[in-house]
């Protein structure tokens, strides 16, 4: 997975936040959050034919949370809390409320800069 590809569907769920399109926001928030773990879990050499959400989720707790302690634990239930936030979006009404895109966007946001940060830099600074 590419890293660009995590960026841009965080920089796609602030636009729709501008726009007020709440449940784009949340859906792309969600997204960025979901390439941005699976690019992390690549970096560390954990492959994957196909990345199931629940099987990213359950991987990245344990690699970043629990056994490297690279994440912080407050970290570990953002993926499934803006996962809901999501499914609110995409598949009920009313979808997502102005408070809860802000706030998948938000975490998304915090999610990203925490693993370039501490984990996709730190790769990069190991293979050179």
């Amino acid at each position: 997975m590419d890293l660009e590809r995590a960026k841009a569907s965080l920089s796609a769920s602030r636009l729709c936040l501008e726009q007020q399109l709440f449940d784009s926001a949340a859906s792309r928030a969600y997204f960025a959050m979901f390439q941005a773990a699976v690019c992390a879990l690549e970096s560390r050499g954990i492959q994957r034919s196909e990345w199931s959400h629940k099987g990213v989720h359950s991987d990245f707790v344990q690699n970043f949370v629990r056994r490297r302690k690279i994440v912080p634990a407050s970290f570990a239930g953002a993926l499934p809390s803006v996962m809901q936030i999501r499914h609110n979006a995409d598949y009920r009404q009313p979808g997502a409320s102005q408070r809860q895109a802000e706030r998948a966007v938000r975490l998304a946001r915090e999610f990203l800069d925490l693993l370039m940060k501490e984990v996709l830099n730190a790769s990069e600074k190991e293979n050179t």
